[in-house]
């Protein structure tokens, strides 16, 4: 009963006809089916057309017929990746047989080479590979489960930031578009090179964070203060002003972490904000103070864009230390730039929504070295960051930089020096950091940015005329295409196809960088033509057809998607441009705001234009007004979607199968760690079970049994707790190991109550203490879901055979001998049922 290794078992079926194995399942389809759990907790997002589906375990097969049953969408592609083990008892059992070409079935070991086959790249291209867990690899009832899914997440976010970097994603284009008015400022421009010699401290949001603060606050005006903005609310509690703000990300969520750094544009002494080209316009749109903008302004080729230096993700943290490396800072401090868990398991410093939410004591990842000398855990994110911030400080030396960790329970990284705050020299500067960003950046004037959005507006009216061209041209091909093949009327001739490669010169020679963005933005649809038909294969001419038609209709898609949204980004410009005039149409940009989900700016607009504010109309007040209740309501809202995915990530729930990967490793140290997280989770009553069952497997690997069943009686409450099961087969290996007959005897009984798959250890307890009725209905029962399960029906029969009853005997060895033909016990047991008796 106990974790020491993978015994699968028969497969069982339950009343709506779904074959599984218990090991891999449990009780998860037992309840509405798998179809139905399935359609619940995947929708329709599974079945999107042109996407590759990764899906973590096959839930003993079922999850790929479920998928092949309900149809393979155009284009998309589901690799299924299992554990060895389970997939030898799939292929015995004859499921894996007869799978379309789309469905494909891996290894941990084999499965990249796959996904390089099914050319994951493409997909990243466009955004479409989705990493699934299937029900088995989630509750994890099989630990190894959790290996898997930990590498092939790490693996894939690995390769989409890496794709991400080589190519301007069309995600990042959206928002760099939306963008444009307040991406003024080049960095590049202004701030490169200004703070030679000076120290800055990258502030991050790792555990370690609040440590450094008073040392901060303290040497604040000696110091170049550089903080992600997601630290933004620790530090207004603090009362500490950061010089610069920094942020990256284009997501949504990216406002919700990072929402209160807006509070910092009303002070009187407000930071810069440094910002991506594609950070979040959420943030960028509504941000009332100075701001530079890294990277390019534009998509395209364009006098606008600036020469940029090097910024490197992923991480904000990464990106802060580039700024700070930029800026000719010749110590870099790092200060909650940890990139491992503390050692209860927060992810964050206190005071943050995730430290609010509890320790994250379910990852399962390669622990990695602090400062400090002690191994903590850490996360995709972060173990991805680190590996970058290894290569960032390798650059940072060889330029002259000296980079410090200030905490000894961060990641413990080559070139980068833990040093105590205490020990960091701090030279006098004549001339402020404040006073230096005055110099180099002066504030924004209203002739400022308006000349800065009739720039934008010209080059926006140059881009649509020239996606327009474009448009035009592929309806001209279009046109050739039903020429050339004698279609809608037309004579067929070969003088289209000449006409057709002209055009081909013109979109790659003429329109070069907006021909790339075209495609580009219908990546999909062009995927699509290439795939189709395979390399090997003898086109016809109606898939030539087909193929330039698709070809041509997927330019003219491009270009009307990319058409809209230059329209939007010019909307969103012209309305820039009615904000500076001394009589402005405010209903245009006010609902120019809402359409973008930004009523902050009502407040900095007022701030901006007082005396044009004094002159509003009530009605025009009152729209205002109503502005500033929605800004207050999206910067108090709890209900996040960040919270809801860090209540979901850090789920009690998934301790338990780290717990048991752990027991049966004999990794006792990181159970009692995980432990310690527990015994301080902020849910003292939902953490308390967890914590009764870790104590108890610690106190298995201690050699204390009577210990740890007196840890797992805890658990055994009714209705049962996640972690009741796993508590009751604790007890019976320890009762059989201690020939506690009777004790084994009641987990098990109380097992079979749970699950009918527990019936057949049950029946052998039973048979062991000569209760043979209860035993004989005990197997007969198991035998019902179970019907092929060879070593239950052997042991029926010989009690059978015992019991005197014979001809039950002989039938259960004959079905013995249809599923194992050269069973030597149900071959030796039927001659000697056949042999003459010598009553």
């Amino acid at each position: 009963m106990s974790d020491t290794g993978n015994y699968l078992g028969p497969f069982l079926v339950n009343d709506f006809g779904d074959r599984y194995l218990y090991q891999v399942n449990r009780n998860a389809f037992n309840s509405i089916g798998s179809d139905s759990l399935y359609a619940s907790t995947y929708g329709e997002s599974l079945f999107a057309e042109y996407q590759l589906n990764i899906i973590i375990g096959t839930d003993s097969g079922l999850f790929p017929t479920y998928v092949v049953n309900k149809g393979i969408p155009s284009g998309s592609r589901y690799l299924f990746i299992e554990l060895p083990e389970v997939i030898e008892r799939l292929s015995e059992e004859g499921i894996l047989k007869e799978l379309p070409p789309e469905v494909i079935i891996a290894t941990p070991d084999t499965w990249e080479e796959i996904a390089t086959d099914l050319q994951i790249n493409e997909y990243v291209f466009i955004d479409a590979v989705r990493v699934n867990e299937s029900i088995a690899s989630s509750d994890a009832n099989l630990p190894e489960y959790r290996d898997i899914s930990w590498n092939i997440n790490l693996n894939v976010r690995t390769l989409v930031h890496e794709t991400h970097a080589s190519i301007n994603c069309t995600q990042y284009i959206l928002r760099q578009l939306e963008n444009l008015a307040e991406n003024r400022v080049a960095f590049s421009r202004t701030l490169v090179d200004t703070f030679k010699g000076r120290t800055a401290v990258i502030l991050a949001g790792g555990p370690s964070l609040r440590e450094a603060l008073p040392w901060v606050r303290e040497n604040r005006d000696r110091l170049v203060l550089i903080a992600v903005s997601r630290i933004s609310k620790i530090l207004q509690s603090e009362q500490i002003v950061p010089h610069l703000v920094a942020t990256v990300d284009p997501q949504k969520v990216s406002f919700e972490v990072s929402r209160e750094m807006l509070y910092f544009a009303d002070m009187e002494e407000s930071p810069v904000l440094v910002s991506s080209y594609h950070a979040s316009p959420l943030l960028v749109g509504q941000w009332g103070g100075r701001s530079a903008y890294t990277d390019s302004l534009f998509p395209w080729s364009t006098p606008l864009n600036i020469e940029t230096h090097l910024y490197t993700g992923p991480t904000v943290s990464n990106y802060a230390l580039s700024i700070a490396m930029n800026m000719g800072c010749e110590t870099i401090v790092l200060a909650g730039v940890d990139l491992c868990f503390s050692r209860e398991g927060h992810t964050h410093a206190a005071g943050s929504a995730e430290n609010k939410v509890g320790p994250d004591l379910g990852q399962l990842s390669p622990r990695i070295e602090t400062n400090g000398g002690w191994l903590a855990d850490t996360n995709h994110g972060y173990a991805h960051s680190l590996e970058i911030l290894k290569l960032q400080a390798e650059l940072a030396v060889s330029k002259g930089h000296r980079l410090y960790n200030i905490s000894l329970g961060a990641a413990k990284i080559p070139l980068i020096e833990y040093r105590p705050p205490s020990e960091i020299d701090l030279p006098e500067d004549t001339i402020s950091t404040s006073a230096l960003i005055d110099k180099y950046l002066p504030p924004p004037t209203s002739k400022a940015r308006l000349s800065h959005y009739r720039k934008i507006k010209k080059e926006l009216e140059r881009a649509q005329h020239k996606f327009k061209e474009i448009l035009s041209l592929s309806q001209e091909a279009l046109e050739c295409t039903d020429g050339l093949f004698g279609r809608n009327g037309k004579e067929r001739s070969f003088r289209h196809k000449v006409q057709m490669d002209k055009i081909e010169r013109k979109l790659d020679r003429r329109y070069g960088d907006f021909s790339l963005l075209v495609k580009q933005f219908g990546l999909k649809k062009f995927l699509s033509i290439l795939r189709t038909p395979k390399e090997e294969q003898e086109w016809t001419d109606e898939q030539i057809e087909k193929a330039t038609r698709d070809y041509y209709q997927a330019y003219m898609a491009g270009t009307i998607q990319l058409l809209a949204v230059t329209n939007s980004a010019l909307s969103r410009i012209e309305a820039r441009i009615e904000e500076e005039k001394s009589s402005p149409d405010c209903d245009l940009f006010i609902s120019q705001w809402l359409r973008d989900g930004q009523p902050g700016r009502g407040r900095f607009w007022l701030r901006n234009h007082p005396v044009t504010a004094q002159c509003l109309s009530e009605a025009i007040l009152g729209k205002f007004r109503e502005l500033d209740d929605q800004f207050t309501h999206l910067m108090t809202d709890e209900q996040t979607i960040r919270m809801e995915l860090l209540e979901k990530g850090y789920d009690l729930k998934h301790i338990r199968s780290k717990a048991r990967l752990l027991f049966r490793r004999g990794e006792r140290e990181e159970l009692e760690a995980m432990a310690a997280g527990i015994a301080s989770h902020p849910d003292r009553e939902k953490a308390e079970p967890y914590l009764y069952f870790i104590n108890g497997l610690i106190a298995e690997l201690q050699q204390e049994p009577n210990r740890a069943i007196e840890c797992y009686q805890h658990l055994l409450v009714d209705p049962p707790h996640p972690t009741t099961e796993d508590a009751l087969r604790q007890i019976a290996s320890l009762a059989i190991a201690g020939n506690d007959v009777e004790n084994a005897l009641l987990a098990l009984e109380c097992l079979s109550r749970m699950s009918p798959a527990y019936l057949s250890p049950y029946g052998e307890i039973l048979k062991a203490l000569g209760r043979y009725d209860e035993a004989f209905d005990a197997f007969n029962r198991y035998l019902s879901i179970a019907p092929k399960d060879v070593g239950t029906l052997v042991t029926l029969g010989i009690l059978c055979r015992d019991a005197g009853l014979a001809d039950t005997a002989r039938d259960l060895f004959a079905r013995v001998l249809e599923n194992d033909p050269t069973n030597r016990v149900a071959l030796s047991q039927l001659e000697g049922l056949a042999a003459p008796s010598n009553d």
